[in-house]
């Protein structure tokens, strides 16, 4: 898969991911219809009340709003997280696994001394 920077999704029309991103947002950026959306965010708050995910996951505004690499873990956990034998064997969240693989992180500057 090629990476796109910025300006080339600005460029294409596709919306540029966020941290928080509504439904609406998802929906322009991946391509489902919102009422997906709406409902993985209610199963997340689910994910929320059984400790998986921290309170702050999900923004307290209106429209509701999910911190994309929430999203990013609970959709490709999905089916075992919503089993509940499948469950224990789900690893912990690891939101800096999903950074390093996530769009949002576009390139990564190492500065040293010359």
């Amino acid at each position: 898969m090629e990476v796109l920077s910025r300006q080339t999704y600005i460029e294409t029309g596709k919306s540029f991911p966020k941290l928080f991103m509504t439904a609406k947002q998802l929906s322009e950026y991946e391509g489902h219809k919102e009422n997906y959306y709406r409902t993985i965010f209610r199963e997340i708050d689910v994910q929320i009340k059984d400790g998986r995910y921290s309170k702050t996951a999900m923004g307290d505004g209106d429209p509701r709003s999910v911190n994309y690499y929430v999203y990013r873990d609970y959709i490709t956990n999905r089916r075992q997280l919503k089993d509940k034998n499948l469950k224990r064997y789900v690893k912990p969240f690891n939101p800096a696994e999903i950074a390093a693989m996530c769009p949002l992180v576009r390139e990564v500057v190492i500065v040293g001394d010359t």
